[in-house]
């Protein structure tokens, strides 16, 4: 390998296209990804947990292409009109803990890819709750 190319890879944001509820993986290991997935370039943990949320998923069953059995089409156009709470002082604090949740479902799921995130899962949506103002 020359100079030019690095064995570093960036962080990026991955999802299907179609699938019935929000499936975006936080990648960092450098894979690949093929026809009818998307990614966003970002090292983004927090994008990452808002765009899995139960909020998330129910305004894009507002907005979005229903394909029949409930499976949604998460293309561009729906992804980005999504209103994704900008980071600020005042939210810091649950931003920082919903990343921490985040390292936390990432570093288990390393160790056991079936491990139950259920109850990570819940905690993230009860904080980004919190960022919209919103209660359960």
């Amino acid at each position: 390998m020359d100079s030019q190319h690095s064995t570093q890879f960036e962080a990026k944001i991955i999802w299907a296209e179609m699938t019935q509820s929000p499936c975006f993986i936080y990648e960092d290991k450098g894979y690949y990804i093929n026809q009818t997935c998307y990614f966003i370039p970002r090292d983004d943990k927090y994008l990452c947990a808002i765009l899995n949320s139960k909020l998330i998923y129910f305004y894009m069953q507002q907005i979005a292409s229903n394909l029949g059995d409930g499976v949604f089409r998460w293309i561009k156009q729906y992804i980005e009109k999504l209103p994704i709470p900008q980071t600020t002082k005042a939210n810091q604090h649950i931003v920082n803990q919903i990343i921490a949740l985040v390292d936390e479902i990432l570093k288990f799921k390393v160790k056991d890819s079936t491990f139950d995130i259920s109850a990570l899962e819940s905690q993230i949506d009860k904080l980004v709750y919190k960022l919209y103002c919103l209660n359960d």
